[in-house]
């Protein structure tokens, strides 16, 4: 859901040869640069431990997959306590803390409606009636999922979980994590836009490019501004309006659905980034500040002290306007392509 962010090359110049390594997850690329010299033995070996890790992500938490463990859970009607995998329960832990931050603008019990919508594995050309809407709204709510010692409750069996808000943050999580563990510390991951940096490169910060977000532009296309990444938040992730939309019923229909009210919303705002300590946080955070919209996001933000940059659609004189918390100008190095 979050595809605004390109790993940008950029950057002055270094004194030693950098690592690039690349496959697919997800739909979309994954993408590792290490500021070190691999021979081809070490980087295939790598190679394969994060192709591995990756792949372990997406069984436990792919709605595409049918027998991944979190459509196995979606599918059993049980209500009381079933166990679910560290990963799982990291996941879910972190997005229901969130949600209860938010009072539930933010939600991963939103699965029935995005499948009604046609922006998940169940796929739609229609709008969907109010009628519809409403059915769906019953079975979401993230009070219904209990989190605890026995492992993951649901109070109503048709609850349907969707993690695409989060499950590719905590990839870009899973890869570094990989990195760490091997003895790696300069370095940067990207996957489907979604980034999360290590060390330098060679003295030098990691930078990544926020894109500009018009529809049309191919990934990577437009860069609106460089960012200049920390150790104190090594993670970014941007969600946005303006790649992924459909018509539905001669109506432009948007993925990010609210689950308040079960509507696929339009807003000024065209895509939100967020800066934070692990790329999951990041993640659901974006989600949920383009949940709120131009009204409401960056009050949100600065209540909660995220680091995050909006953009917003402008006039023809100024096509974007861009807003940031206090936090994100407090923590970040901006530079014009």
């Amino acid at each position: 859901m979050a595809t605004a962010l390109l790993l940008a090359a950029c950057g002055e110049k270094t004194g030693g040869e950098t690592s690039k390594l690349t496959g697919e997850t997800m739909g979309t690329t994954w993408h590792v640069s290490i500021a070190q010299k691999l021979d081809a033995p070490a980087q295939a070996a790598l190679q394969q431990r994060i192709d591995s890790a990756l792949e372990a992500v997406n069984d436990s938490m792919s709605t595409y997959r049918e027998q991944s463990e979190l459509m196995r859970y979606n599918h059993n009607p049980a209500t009381t306590p079933q166990p679910v995998s560290d990963g799982l329960r990291r996941v879910i832990g972190k997005a229901l803390e969130i949600s209860v931050q938010s009072d539930g603008v933010y939600d991963i019990t939103v699965g029935p409606l995005v499948n009604l919508w046609g922006f998940g594995p169940v796929k739609r050309q229609d709008k969907p009636s109010d009628a519809e809407i409403a059915e769906a709204l019953q079975h979401v709510g993230y009070h219904k999922l209990q989190l605890g010692e026995a492992g993951l409750a649901k109070s109503d069996p048709q609850i349907f979980i969707d993690l695409s808000s989060i499950a590719k943050g905590y990839g870009v999580d899973v890869v570094a994590e990989t990195l760490l563990d091997g003895g790696y510390t300069n370095f940067i991951v990207e996957i489907g836009g979604e980034v999360r940096a290590s060390g330098s490169k060679y003295g030098a910060p990691w930078r990544v490019g926020i894109e500009r977000p018009e529809q049309g532009l191919a990934t990577g296309e437009g860069v609106e501004n460089i960012i200049a990444m920390n150790e104190k938040l090594p993670a970014m992730a941007t969600s946005g309006n303006y790649r992924q939309y459909a018509e539905r019923g001669g109506e432009m229909a948007y993925h990010i659905v609210d689950p308040r009210d079960g509507r696929s919303h339009s807003s000024r705002l065209l895509s939100a980034t967020v800066l934070a300590a692990d790329c999951m946080t990041a993640d659901a955070y974006a989600t949920a500040l383009m949940v709120l919209g131009d009204q409401k996001a960056l009050a949100f933000a600065d209540k909660y002290n995220l680091a995050a940059e909006l953009i917003l659609a402008g006039d023809d004189k100024q096509p974007f306007i861009i807003e940031r918390s206090r936090a994100f100008r407090a923590a970040v190095q901006e530079e014009k392509p």
